[in-house]
């Protein structure tokens, strides 16, 4: 089985992250980078899924600049049989997807796992983009993933607000994967000295056939602004009946909800 996996740099959860001053940009310098949590769950699903079918491979991939190519040291630190950094910076979800795209083609895997969001934009949207440009089928947010033993259909538990779906899907296929469909393995002191011997191939989108039109976005950010800072908090005083109307004319008045 030849599985495939796209993996996304993030900053951390706990980076402190600014706006620069055109409001367009965010201040990146000096803040830690990682790989994008979901997509731990996706590679370590093609970890277990090389585990269970003896002679599978695992190829990562990731778009991006310089510093993209730490998803793939980590993958390497992890034991993954090859990795791609198609470089291009800047790319939004649709054209991130064309890009991986005109890669997996070419490498034709069984199976595509990925992250089912990337923390950074939280947009949902690369998976399905990369599903509808291969043309393969394409579940999302799976929280459990079975593969049929002769390697040709997956099916995978997807959690709804009440339920867990059950879907069945022929292979090749697309799968982004949940938080809860396994617990990601760090890695060893060998596999990261095992990983600095090893060198991702780099290619850029021409060589995929993608012109600069291929890549333009398709999302326009117009301003960044940080969370507006919460106001103190205020206390109703008086009888019952007099803070139960004092509350609701705040409600009414001041904040607008009723």
């Amino acid at each position: 089985m030849k599985i495939a996996v796209c993996l996304k740099l993030v900053p951390a959860t706990t980076a402190d992250i600014r706006v620069a001053p055109d409001g367009k940009t965010l201040l990146l310098s000096g803040v830690e980078m990682l790989v994008s949590p979901y997509d731990e769950y996706a590679l370590e699903a093609a970890l277990k899924l090389r585990e269970s079918f003896a002679g599978s491979s695992i190829h990562v991939l990731t778009v991006g600049g310089d510093d993209a190519a730490k998803c793939l040291q980590h993958s390497f630190a992890l034991g993954v049989d090859a990795a791609l950094h198609i470089k291009a910076s800047g790319l939004d979800a649709s054209a991130a997807a064309r890009a991986s795209a005109a890669a997996l083609k070419s490498i034709a895997p069984d199976i595509v796992l990925c992250g089912r969001q990337a923390i950074d934009d939280d947009l949902w949207l690369f998976p399905g983009y990369l599903a509808e440009m291969l043309n393969l089928p394409h579940i999302t947010a799976a929280a459990s993933l079975t593969v049929s033993a002769d390697g040709k259909s997956a099916k995978c538990g997807c959690r709804s607000e009440s339920s867990e779906q059950i879907l069945e899907v022929s292979l090749p296929a697309v799968i982004s994967c949940d938080k809860g469909l396994n617990e990601p393995r760090a890695p060893t002191l060998k596999g990261r000295l095992d990983a600095k011997k090893k060198q991702a191939e780099v290619k850029m989108p021409a060589a995929f056939g993608l012109t600069g039109a291929d890549l333009d976005s398709a999302l326009t950010v117009l301003k960044y602004s940080p969370p507006p800072q919460k106001s103190s908090g205020k206390i109703i005083t008086g009888s019952p009946q007099e803070a139960a109307a004092e509350l609701v004319r705040l409600l009414r008045d001041e904040a607008k909800i009723l």
